[in-house]
């Protein structure tokens, strides 16, 4: 016998999976017909339960689903699952917190077992990660999977060994696995993940696994046997699509007008990618659904923070239910931090019991089972937690990270000085404990990459009018080869880094002991700011001689595409007699496709670029800048001679002997020029005698003759002209 309840949060009610009690005895025979139905019920709808009870109103996924493209890694190219499925036996989609990764699979499932019958080819099962464990058999750990997300929908139960070979009329089963982003613990993510790859190697059975972005390393076990796809967030238009669908279906009035709101909301705050994912889409509309009226939140914490304050406004809920919900909210703070700060194990439910002894929350039963009863359903009535398996789990991944982050916010508050930045380090050091490599070692940067927690943080301590900028410059010396991810990530949320991170990362960026995709990573990242040591970056890449080809074609190409004034500058680069040669004879064809065209008209700026750029070799500098004065004159000059070359004569003749001639004119340009220091005026004209025997004292007298120079350098000069005479 099967007696289970769980859910997920439907704007501010708790969706129940499983409900009832049904026989799954493991003796019974498979009934693919009652299988599909239970796939296709449980995957579209559940129903509702709400403040007022059991309801059997649904809404159907397909009603409100807007379909998104799955976009190839290796290849880039985008496309839809069913293409996806066409091409890979086994697919890894990976999509940002909140992306929709779970509702991609209950599409795939419903759509699945819709279009399919008892002779189906493909079969879908929908499992959660965690039910991959050590000790467990491949085809258990699948029919248990099966029967917890199916629930009382399954009414003939599954054998015991259903997949252990292929599905009785023939074909494969296709394994749907949610969440193995949140399988807690290190080592119990790997041994789901070589769970899974293990049972790829079968021929009847076929997966789809839906994540997070992980760490490569996470990753390795799979090796080639599964092929890796992006799943892209709404575009705005589709966004407009999904609210007003939503808001339809749930009888709102002016639901099209709301739609268009929401669309022009995120187009006149420019930059919102956040709210194009749709699970934030989803939590709008359901603030939405309470006031239609409301002020739209324009950052991600602004709308995490309207969904738990609702629970405490609007006429929906007595003064008394008010009061409880923020106890709620306090206690489950709590259990967050304890369980993404110290113990990833402990389940929700034990440790909200041990919070709640001494508060209001503290259930009066004596019997244990009923005091644990009544303080899940206290819990459960707010949306923020549904029933799983008999204890509970946070309706979305998000919510835990958002309620850790509000506590840590809270205490950060309390500290000053030396204290706040001691409690920041130990937070994100226990973070890192979740994220460790292969041997053992805590990695800050990946929670950066990966974790909501540093972006809720920073964005819930901006909210209140705090130095955002000093906590972010710590964060980002704190890790440098996350920092760059942390500024990314928060522009996504809607905040921008202010000039200390900002500069923190420029600084950063020439650390030797970086990786290459952190160079490449913070140096986009400085250009998407506007920072210039980003394209600085990108051309010092053009140019470096020590990287792989496509690494310096793939930075060329980004050149390209950062303006006018960079793209100019890359493709003076590619066309230097400096230019480093290609390591491989068909990186010649990929370049030249590469390089950017000509463009006249940004061909200064592009050389202002090349000429600042202190990270490109000297020769290259020079020769931009000596381009630069025969184009612009005495502006162009003046900016050569303020980048204070050393030995800048002599550099000018070595650029001007392997063929540069306009080195040669700026060689005449500092002979002549009063302004300038006597010595470097002296080393212009040794470097023109030395280039132009036939004109060598032509240099020397223009030095002579000039009354303002210093006497020392005029008799010399006098002398040095009598010897070509």
């Amino acid at each position: 016998m099967h007696n289970h309840v769980s859910g997920t949060v439907a704007g501010h009610v708790v969706q129940a999976r499983h409900i009832g009690v049904v026989n799954l005895g493991e003796r019974a025979a498979f009934d693919a017909v009652d299988y599909l139905r239970a796939v296709r019920r449980a995957a579209e709808g559940h129903p509702v339960v709400s403040r007022e009870g059991l309801s059997a109103d649904t809404v159907p996924l397909s009603a409100v689903y807007v379909d998104r493209d799955l976009v190839d890694r290796s290849t880039g190219r985008p496309g839809t699952w069913r293409q996806a499925l066409a091409a890979s036996d086994h697919l890894v989609v990976f999509g940002g917190p909140g992306g929709g990764k779970s509702s991609l699979l209950r599409r795939i499932a419903a759509a699945l077992a819709e279009d399919q019958d008892a002779s189906a080819p493909c079969l879908p099962v929908p499992v959660h990660a965690r039910r991959f464990r050590a000790g467990i058999p491949l085809a258990t750990a699948i029919r248990d999977g099966a029967v917890a997300e199916l629930g009382s929908f399954l009414l003939t139960g599954l054998p015991a060994d259903a997949f252990a070979a292929a599905p009785p009329a023939g074909g494969t089963w296709l394994v749907l696995v949610d969440g193995l982003d949140e399988v807690a613990g290190i080592d119990e993510a790997r041994v789901a993940l070589e769970a899974i790859t293990e049972g790829a190697r079968h021929p009847f059975l076929r997966f789809v696994v839906a994540t997070r972005p992980v760490p490569d390393t996470d990753l390795r076990a799979a090796g080639n046997r599964f092929a890796g796809y992006e799943l892209r967030p709404f575009d705005v238009p589709a966004l407009g699509r999904f609210v007003r669908r939503w808001l339809e279906l749930r009888g709102v009035a002016g639901a099209a007008e709301l739609g268009d709101g929401v669309v022009a909301h995120v187009r006149r705050n420019g930059f919102m990618d956040w709210l194009l994912e749709p699970l934030a889409a989803t939590m709008l509309c359901g603030l939405l659904l309470q006031n239609p009226g409301r002020r739209l939140p324009g950052r991600l914490s602004d709308l995490y923070e309207q969904y738990v304050r609702k629970l405490f406004t609007g006429r929906a809920y007595t003064n008394a239910e008010r009061r409880t919900h923020r106890d709620v909210v306090q206690l489950l703070e709590k259990v967050a931090s304890e369980r993404l700060f110290r113990s990833p194990d402990l389940p929700v439910l034990a440790a909200a019991g041990k919070f709640a002894r001494g508060t209001p929350l503290e259930p009066a039963a004596a019997d244990p089972g009923v005091r644990a009863r009544e303080l899940h359903d206290v819990l459960c009535r707010t949306g923020l937690v549904v029933s799983a398996a008999g204890d509970l789990e946070f309706a979305h991944a998000t919510f835990e990270e958002y309620l850790a982050a509000r506590r840590v916010a809270d205490r950060l508050v309390r500290d000053t000085g030396a204290d706040r930045w001691r409690t920041l380090d130990r937070v994100f050091e226990a973070l890192a404990a979740q994220y460790g490599t292969d041997s053992g070692e805590s990695d800050v940067s990946q929670v950066f990459r990966f974790s909501q927690v540093p972006v809720f943080l920073a964005d819930i301590w901006s909210a209140r009018a705090k130095d955002t900028d000093v906590l972010l410059e710590h964060l980002v010396r704190y890790s440098p080869d996350g920092g760059w991810w942390l500024v990314r990530r928060l522009a996504a949320a809607g905040l921008t880094a202010g000039p200390g991170p900002v500069a923190a990362l420029a600084e950063i960026t020439g650390d030797a002991s970086l990786s290459e995709e952190d160079h490449w990573g913070a140096a986009i990242t400085l250009r998407d700011l506007g920072h210039p040591e980003g394209i600085a970056r990108l051309l010092a890449m053009v140019a470096d001689a020590d990287l792989p080809d496509f690494e310096r074609i793939r930075a060329m190409r980004e050149c390209g595409r950062s303006g006018a004034s960079a793209a100019a500058a890359a493709g003076f680069l590619g066309r230097s007699r400096e230019f480093p040669d290609w390591e491989y004879p068909h990186s010649v064809v990929d370049a030249a496709e590469a390089m950017p065209a000509d463009d006249d008209e940004a061909l200064s700026e592009g050389l202002d670029l090349v000429l600042g750029n202190r990270h490109l070799p000297e020769g290259i500098r020079l020769h931009a800048g000596s381009v630069a004065v025969v184009l612009d004159g005495e502006a162009a000059y003046r900016k050569l001679l303020a980048q204070r070359f050393r030995r800048l004569g002599s550099a000018l003749g070595e650029q001007a002997a392997r063929g540069v001639s306009e080195a040669y004119s700026v060689l005449w340009r500092m002979v002549r020029d009063p302004e300038l220091a006597g010595d470097l005026r002296w080393d212009a004209a040794d470097e023109l005698a030395a280039l132009d025997d036939d004109t060598a004292g032509a240099a020397f007298r223009a030095l002579a003759e000039d009354p303002g120079l210093d006497e020392r350098y005029r008799r010399r000069a006098a002398q040095a002209a009598a010897g070509f005479d």
